[in-house]
């Protein structure tokens, strides 16, 4: 097993943590557990993470503090595992840097599947092999090099996470036509997306203020249906 199948598990209930631990090894991950923030942040520098869960109330302070702080470092899939089902909550984890959100008690049938997909999905990130043919897109407020998995407006980095850069070239791939929503969510997170289109619209909404801080309509929401990407 290598670092690269290394999963963190977040979270201070001992009982949860240790079948959560359970589910994982059984199919074929490594994995480490942190019942607090602190015990995360020690962890974090020691093994290369290929996903982290993570819960939102932990006994020394917020999951989401620890999620913003792994965004400044990080580039690695986190799903948050919460037993807050509210929206503001989910919009909350999500804007913080969160990839994915599953409420308690979990379904680990599903929760694998996520994670399998996640991991899928970064593993093709960190490769660089998205399909497009040039190096380099050029659009009219800014340019993405697939190289490199950055994006350029004005000169200057945008930064954005793995979820956010797959959404941008699936974006680009299809410019111009009508994305559904569950196209989108399917070939970004690997799976239905049908009763969980609030994950997408939260970070459709993070790209958009980072691509288009100028509210230039690069990508039209079409109520009910998905988004049209225009910027050629």
């Amino acid at each position: 097993m290598t670092d690269k199948q290394r999963i963190l598990v977040v979270e201070d209930d001992c009982d949860l943590s240790n079948i959560t631990m359970i589910h994982l090894t059984g199919a074929g991950y490594a994995a480490d557990a942190a019942y607090s923030l602190a015990e995360a942040e020690r962890l974090l520098p020691l093994r290369l993470y290929m996903l982290i869960l993570l819960d939102i109330m932990l006994p020394d302070g917020e999951g989401l503090t620890l999620c913003r702080e792994i965004r400044r470092r990080y580039r690695c899939p986190i799903i948050f595992i919460s037993c807050l089902r509210d929206g503001d909550s989910i919009v909350s984890a999500l804007r913080a840097g969160g990839d994915d959100y599953i409420t308690k008690p979990v379904d680990y049938r599903e929760l694998l599947a996520r994670v399998e997909a996640q991991i899928r999905r970064a593993t093709v990130y960190a490769a660089g092999t998205q399909s497009l043919n040039e190096t380099v897109l050029r659009f009219r407020r800014f340019s993405l090099d697939k190289q490199l998995h950055r994006a350029w407006r004005d000169g200057n980095y945008i930064d954005l996470t793995p979820i956010e850069y797959a959404l941008l070239m699936y974006f680009c791939a299809n410019s111009g036509e009508l994305i559904l929503y569950e196209n989108l969510y399917k070939s970004i997170w690997g799976m239905d997306g049908a009763d969980d289109l609030r994950t997408l619209t939260v970070h459709v909404s993070n790209l958009r203020k980072k691509i288009d801080p100028d509210h230039a309509g690069i990508i039209t929401t079409v109520r009910n249906a998905g988004y049209i990407f225009t910027d050629n």
